[in-house]
């Protein structure tokens, strides 16, 4: 038995990163081909060319405010977002393709408004600190420890067997 526990990363405030790059966001579209053959998920990632999402804080901030109403509605609202952005092409760091995926998974609006501009972000900043205390600068990272004090850390795409073997390790 084991608890999960969703922490988010927030790795893009905003563009500026990639000032530089002659592709702009569209790099990081060109990152979804492999990840995809990697995890045997299909993801399309010509959103970074049609419309860039401007952040990854938005939706981060987002999945705070709906798992507010609950884990599962949290994970619907995720699971949601996910399809919206690699299947439909959708932008999901705008505030009314949040307000859309949150009215198809069900929660509560004015929660999830109020959430969103409150204690969602504030949740979400949480997260930031505690990755930046960690040193966690790769996503997705899993940080494991059991009860007898037994600790792991695995980061980037990780098997299912990898996965699996060390939390048989841990615990």
């Amino acid at each position: 038995m084991f608890d999960i526990e969703y922490r988010m990363g927030g790795l893009m405030p905003d563009w500026s990163m990639f000032s530089g790059h002659p592709d702009g966001p569209a790099v990081v579209g060109k990152h979804w081909p492999e990840a995809s053959e990697r995890i045997g998920f299909r993801i399309d990632g010509s959103i970074w060319e049609i419309d860039p999402p401007s952040s990854s804080y938005p939706p981060s901030i987002a999945f705070k405010a709906a798992s507010l109403q609950g884990e599962a509605k949290g994970l619907e609202f995720y699971f949601i977002m996910r399809e919206l952005l690699f299947h439909k092409r959708v932008n999901i760091a705008k505030r009314e393709n949040l307000l859309r995926a949150a009215e198809e998974s069900g929660l509560n609006i004015q929660v999830f408004l109020r959430d969103l501009d409150g204690r969602g972000k504030e949740l979400f900043e949480e997260d930031l600190r505690f990755a930046a205390d960690l040193n966690v600068d790769l996503f997705p990272t899993y940080i494991m420890s059991s009860l007898s004090g037994k600790r792991a850390r695995l980061a980037g795409f990780i098997s299912y067997d990898k996965l699996s073997a060390t939390i048989d390790e841990i615990l």
